[in-house]
């Protein structure tokens, strides 16, 4: 019995160790992107094919982690990141607002 409950403990610990260090891998591939954007944003950059690229990679993201995000979570983050970008890529703002709102 006692070997049961230790067993059941140690299984519970090990998951919720696996669903921590997925949820900090997820924050850290949006800390990477948001950081690579934010170095493309530049009074030119409306034509400048890697910011939009990075749009389309951070859109890419969200839907990969759309389940842990949730829907909420996933809109304010695609919102968010449209407001970013919106004073130096219209076409990207665009594209982030079309994508917030299958959400």
């Amino acid at each position: 019995m006692t070997l049961g409950v230790l067993l059941l403990v140690v299984v519970l610990a090990a998951a919720c160790g696996a669903s921590s260090g997925a949820k900090t891998k997820m924050q850290a591939k949006f800390q990477q992107i948001d950081f690579q954007m934010g170095s493309m944003e530049t009074l030119n950059a409306s034509n400048d094919p890697n910011l939009q690229r990075a749009t389309r990679q951070y859109i890419a993201l969200v839907r990969h982690y759309g389940a842990q995000l949730g829907r909420t979570e996933a809109k304010r983050r695609l919102m968010q990141k449209a407001a970013e970008v919106s004073p130096y890529c219209l076409p990207c703002q665009a594209t982030l607002e079309d994508e917030a709102k299958r959400y």
